[in-house]
């Protein structure tokens, strides 16, 4: 019997019977009346040949190594995006920040890595970054930087010594209506931050005072101008040698009302800032003043102005600086804020700058926490106006 006689499509339908259906070769040649011999051909034409199942298990395996390659690659793309070139730590760290921060750090790293992979790691979409390109600040950023400004503003004119309580206040009395824990974020954020030139130390108890007794026992809060004056002496190093710095401040206000100068300690330099408190105050009843137990406050001129002035000595316990703690916490302002560990070229140098300290900055304009956030001037100008007199 000839092959010739079956069409391809008999064949095929044959071959299927074997193959597809399980049926051995004898089995379906009796069936369909054809020879064994031939049913065999056909079967045998159309299974794969060994060297063709080889070939195509090939082609698969490369399929796999390259889809294995492209999953690596992707790995390594991804775990590069948490890095930054020297194996910072910045990439885990903008996981948990806001949208905008991912934003920047995709727009920094976009011609290292793929955006699409970025925005797929970070958890953003791409068109909200492509719509943060086109306008990278908010307006609430935008309003930081407008009082970014007016915070710089006012830290430079304390000469770097406001913290942000004062800085608040500053803004306020502009008419800005910003809270002061924006302030103080905005500050963080840009290293902004109040100067200080010391430590605070630790004193002893003293002895009782002998020359003069303490009249006023640490009752540093007065009602009225020309209350309290308390006084004392602290030293500025120059190149040239010591400059002795010599202030009279008067409780009410906590304003400077005299102030003397000089390169000794000689007596003069306390009754000097004394006399110049008396000709600029002028009181017109009788005066605490407050001093420590320094030689120069236990002179006989000493105590001969105070009678001839009206004015009551009153003295520390012996190396107890509490006692006079206001003009204690002076000095420590005028190191901080001013003076910060500097060592003046020369001694006019050094009053210049004291002077500007206490005159145009310390009694005109430093915001005094004891005051509501007032300067000394300010806080007194109200009593004075009542009362129709300096």
């Amino acid at each position: 019997m000839s092959n010739q006689r079956y069409s391809p499509e008999f064949k095929d339908e044959a071959v299927r019977q074997v193959i597809d259906r399980g049926y051995s070769i004898s089995e379906v040649a009796e069936n369909l009346g054809v020879s064994q011999h031939s049913l065999y051909k056909w079967v045998k034409a159309c299974r794969p040949s060994p060297e063709h199942s080889k070939d195509n298990e090939l082609i698969e395996a490369k399929k796999e190594i390259l889809q294995l390659r492209s999953q690596l690659k992707r790995a390594e793309e991804e775990r590069d995006i948490f890095k930054n070139t020297r194996g910072a730590h910045r990439g885990r760290k903008v996981l948990c920040k806001p949208a905008r921060v991912k934003y920047q750090f995709i727009n920094e790293h976009r011609r290292m890595f793929r955006i699409a992979v970025m925005c797929r790691i970070l958890g953003v979409a791409r068109a909200g970054y492509y719509f943060w390109v086109e306008q990278p600040l908010s307006d609430r950023a935008l309003e930081d930087l407008r009082i970014l400004k007016l915070i710089r503003d006012s830290y430079g004119a304390s000469h770097g010594v406001y913290g942000y309580r004062r800085i608040h206040l500053d803004l306020r009395e502009l008419g800005e209506t910003v809270g002061k824990n924006r302030v103080l974020k905005i500050m963080r954020h840009h290293d902004i931050k109040a100067v200080r030139g010391y430590k605070r130390h630790r004193y002893g108890a003293g002895r009782p005072s002998i020359v003069t007794p303490n009249l006023l026992q640490r009752e540093f809060n007065v009602t009225t101008p020309n209350q309290v004056w308390v006084t004392d002496i602290t030293y500025i190093r120059t190149w040239q040698g010591w400059l002795y710095l010599a202030v009279v401040m008067d409780l009410y206000a906590r304003n400077i009302v005299g102030w003397s100068m000089k390169p000794t300690l000689a007596r003069e330099i306390v009754i000097d800032a004394l006399l110049m408190a008396v000709w600029k105050r002028k009181p017109k009843g009788t005066v605490m003043v407050h001093s420590d137990q320094g030689s120069q406050y236990g002179s006989d001129d000493w105590h001969r102005f105070c009678r001839t002035h009206d004015l009551t000595p009153s003295m520390s316990r012996r190396a107890n600086c509490w006692d006079n703690a206001v003009a204690e916490s002076f000095f420590s302002s005028l190191k901080k804020e001013r003076i910060k560990k500097r060592i003046y070229k020369t001694r006019d140098l050094a009053r210049a700058d004291i002077f500007d300290y206490i005159e145009v900055f310390y009694n005109r304009k430093r915001r005094h926490s004891h005051l509501g956030g007032m300067s000394p001037e300010q806080f007194e100008q109200p009593y004075f106006e009542a009362s129709g007199c300096q």
